[in-house]
């Protein structure tokens, strides 16, 4: 196989990594053995992710995918992160195709979790977790540079009221609630990105009575509400941390993530995102003061098993919309 073709499927894997209200703010190229990943400020999301820390985390999902994808295959993954470049500053890491390798049978297990990895926005079953499954993805992350904690009862409680608290306060915004109707997708669309509205918790999907909701900002206490009963049911509650918070960390924090989330995959399991808490300073400074052990907080995460029904893949877009292929790859592949 190719190094073209080694990438191209690698591409095919990245795709398929999570990102906030599935925006997809990514873009990829590959030239000769080399995939560059960028990410796309067209997908930025001015009020909800106000520093782009989640559109980098997401890249860093990205990447993760592509190397799992890349080892899988039997070739040594070569990663370089960026953030340097001054003629493409979007540029946040290249992989390469390196040397030949026996794959193991975890890299196996990796890559076929990444297809069937979902996101679960309902309540978890209940049905408890073991707590060795919990070390198994702390040291997965801990690999990769950051982080991670299991919060106990009072923290999950503490974090349920800090959860509500953002609720209420981003639904109260209008700048937020037009944002995220934007990334709403109705029923029988033919988008290829956004988050299913059937998906959310805001009663009918009924265009008109969806639009309807999200002009209310008490929209907040109703969502606020739910969130707090998830969190406070969910078998595991994790934060994942960083020492800094620059963006060579949000990078790593997003291959630490997705690390977590293919493991919990094959472990039976699915995750929801509580990125609300962090998408706000003061509340994120809060998070920080109550879990001090992981840094910087990056990401929130409630895990545990699910019902079948709720997994629903979410859309993606064509490659042809996201990748680039340089003249020297498109010669190898002919």
């Amino acid at each position: 196989m190719q190094p073209s073709e080694i990438l191209h499927r690698a591409v095919e894997a990245a795709v398929q990594a999570p990102s906030s209200h599935n925006t997809q703010p990514w873009r990829f190229r590959i030239e000769d053995r080399r995939l560059e990943i960028s990410y796309d400020p067209a997908r930025h999301l001015p009020a909800i992710d106000a520093d782009g820390r989640q559109q980098i985390q997401a890249c860093g999902c990205a990447l993760y995918n592509a190397r799992v994808a890349v080892r899988a295959l039997g070739y040594h993954d070569d990663v370089t992160t960026m953030f340097t470049d001054a003629i493409h500053p979007e540029l946040v890491a290249t992989l390469a195709v390196g040397e030949q390798h026996i794959t193991t049978e975890s890299e196996h297990e990796l890559f076929a979790a990444i297809p069937r990895r979902r996101t679960n926005r309902r309540a978890f079953i209940e049905r408890p977790v073991a707590s060795g499954v919990v070390e198994d993805l702390a040291a997965a992350t801990h690999a990769l540079g950051a982080s991670l904690v299991r919060l106990d009862p009072a923290h999950k409680h503490r974090l349920a009221e800090l959860v509500d608290a953002a609720d209420r306060l981003q639904y109260g915004d209008p700048a937020f609630r037009a944002e995220l109707a934007r990334w709403l997708v109705p029923t029988g669309s033919r988008r290829r990105d956004g988050i299913p509205y059937a998906e959310k918790e805001y009663g009918s999907s009924m265009p008109f009575s969806r639009m309807r909701a999200l002009r209310s900002p008490a929209l907040g206490e109703k969502v606020g509400a739910l969130e707090t009963a998830f969190i406070e049911g969910a078998p595991v509650v994790i934060a994942i941390g960083t020492p800094t918070d620059d963006t060579g960390a949000w990078l790593a924090s997003g291959q630490a993530l997705q690390a977590v989330l293919l493991r919990a995959t094959n472990y039976g399991m699915s995750a929801a995102f509580l990125n609300q808490v962090l998408e706000l300073p003061e509340l994120r400074y809060q998070v920080a003061n109550l879990l001090p052990e992981i840094g910087y907080p990056q990401m929130i995460l409630r895990i545990g098993y699910a019902e079948d029904s709720v997994h629903h893949p979410a859309p993606r877009r064509p490659l042809d919309e996201v990748l680039d292929i340089g003249a020297t790859a498109a010669s190898s592949r002919r």
